[in-house]
């Protein structure tokens, strides 16, 4: 049983890698996907109505260094073992086997450098440059049918604290 689950799960995975940004209907799919596979799996239906979600954000009004902090955490996953090992059964192993090189042959820094614009757009991350964009950007995860959305902020300025709070800020006014 457990062995056909994670055949259905690494299918629909398999089925998103390669699009670049996903789109709403691909999100919308893809959970559908994961629904059924759940049902099939005989999972209980009020642990398959409950989906939770983790985006983590940073924002600035300079994009490229929002994306910036957020390429820092991003490539810190692909080395950690028990990510990398997660992301790798999500369907991004030559990505993450790309970055796990550049790092055993020249440490961090050059390990970021693999950490493509194109890769960072296919993973759960928004550097945003308005509380409004990250928002927006936010919905299509409660349109598919997310039902707990966790948003980790990802500091830009210094120092980090004030960067927090004026991200809650923002976000409780918004």
């Amino acid at each position: 049983m457990f062995d056909d689950l994670q055949k259905k799960l690494s299918d629909v995975f398999d089925g998103l890698r390669g699009r670049g940004a996903l789109s709403e209907s691909d999100v919308d799919a893809a959970l559908a996907e994961v629904r059924r596979a759940l049902v099939d799996a005989d999972v209980s239906l009020p642990v398959v109505k409950d989906f939770i979600a983790k985006v983590r954000v940073s924002l600035n009004p300079d994009r490229a260094l929002a994306r910036s902090k957020l390429r820092q955490v991003l490539t810190f996953y692909n080395i950690a073992d028990h990510y990398k090992d997660m992301l790798i059964a999500s369907g991004f192993e030559p990505e993450v086997m790309r970055i796990q090189d550049a790092f055993k042959a020249g440490g961090f820094k050059a390990a970021a450098q693999h950490m493509t614009d194109e890769y960072m757009d296919k993973l759960p991350v928004i550097p945003g440059t308005s509380i409004k964009e990250i928002k927006e950007r936010l919905e299509p995860f409660r349109e598919a049918g997310v039902t707990r959305l966790v948003v980790p902020y990802v500091p830009v300025t210094e120092p980090v604290i004030d960067d927090a709070r004026r991200f809650v800020e923002a976000w409780g006014n918004s």
